[in-house]
């Protein structure tokens, strides 16, 4: 009798509809592997940063912003526990190594209230650890060092590259925290949002900054042209009481998303269309008395 434990796994590779529905990973920044700066940090400490980093969706959504704009995490310590599959102490001595490399601060409450956690930025300004060349056999190694190294151009190049990756890293952050402040400002936006874009938010925050803009923008243009008086804007009012500017928003919103759904090709240039369409179709949905057109 073959033992299943012996027995190979058949391996399932990733679908594409796995890849269409967002199969979710967490995201470890490669500065903590590739900046001298963090050599020394535990690799468990650099897994619990991408997990704690993880939760600024959930922040975001529920409102959990201080009054300076930065965002916080509510998040126990058995929950870290129980995730990472070790002890308190351990999760303890985690949190206290993020802290000595100023990526994690922890703010008490008071008596009975969690405490809030402050995820700090990845410190790109440090050199990349340049790996080892791997052996090759001796002939090789001959040939290589008789022979001119590697251009400046080639090696700056790699450096340049990383540094890139490490700076989108910093930049997804900077996102997250711009749309906690424009959310924290306009609380309005915070259910459009989520319902327009959970899944950029997630993946492309930098994206997803650029569309939460637009709506701050076109939140704020809806909101004065019913001050004006526009007759489309003051039926809506009265029809839908103090939620018809956020239900125009929305409604303008989905048919733009659906749009780009079907036609956008490149997710980077997903802002920059988003912006043009919706202001293009905002314009429009005001000029008519039906708002379930096709504009």
């Amino acid at each position: 009798m073959i033992n299943d434990q012996d027995t190979p796994r058949k391996m399932e590779r990733v679908s594409r509809n796995q890849v269409e529905t967002n199969e979710r990973f967490y995201k470890i920044p490669k500065a903590l592997f590739e900046n001298e700066f963090y050599a020394d940090m535990k690799l468990e400490t650099k897994m619990a940063y991408a997990i704690l980093h993880d939760r600024f969706l959930l922040s975001i959504k529920n409102n959990w912003i201080d009054k300076n704009g930065d965002v916080y995490l509510i998040y126990k310590n058995s929950d870290l526990q129980t995730i990472l599959s070790v002890g308190e102490k351990k999760v303890i001595s985690l949190k206290k190594e993020l802290a000595d490399f100023g990526l994690l601060e922890e703010e008490r409450q008071g008596l009975n209230k969690p405490n809030r956690l402050y995820v700090g930025n990845i410190n790109v300004d440090f050199e990349v650890i340049h790996r080892v060349s791997p052996l090759g056999d001796k002939e090789l190694s001959k040939r290589q060092s008789s022979e001119t190294n590697l251009s400046e151009t080639e090696t700056n190049s790699f450096d340049e590259d990383e540094v890139t990756d490490n700076n989108n890293s910093q930049k997804s952050q900077q996102s997250f925290i711009a749309i906690g402040k424009i959310i924290q400002t306009n609380p309005e936006l915070r259910s459009v949002v989520q319902s327009l874009i959970p899944d950029l938010l997630l993946n492309e925050p930098q994206q997803a900054e650029i569309v939460v803009r637009a709506l701050d923008r076109g939140y704020h243009f809806l909101t004065t042209e019913l001050e004006k008086g526009n007759s489309v804007l003051t039926l809506q009012k009265q029809l839908q009481g103090v939620a018809a500017i956020k239900q125009f928003l929305l409604s303008v919103g989905y048919k733009q998303v659906d749009y780009m759904h079907d036609h956008l090709i490149d997710i980077s240039q997903y802002g920059k269309y988003f912006t043009s369409g919706f202001e293009n179709r905002l314009k429009i949905a005001i000029t008519t008395s039906q708002l379930a057109s096709g504009f």
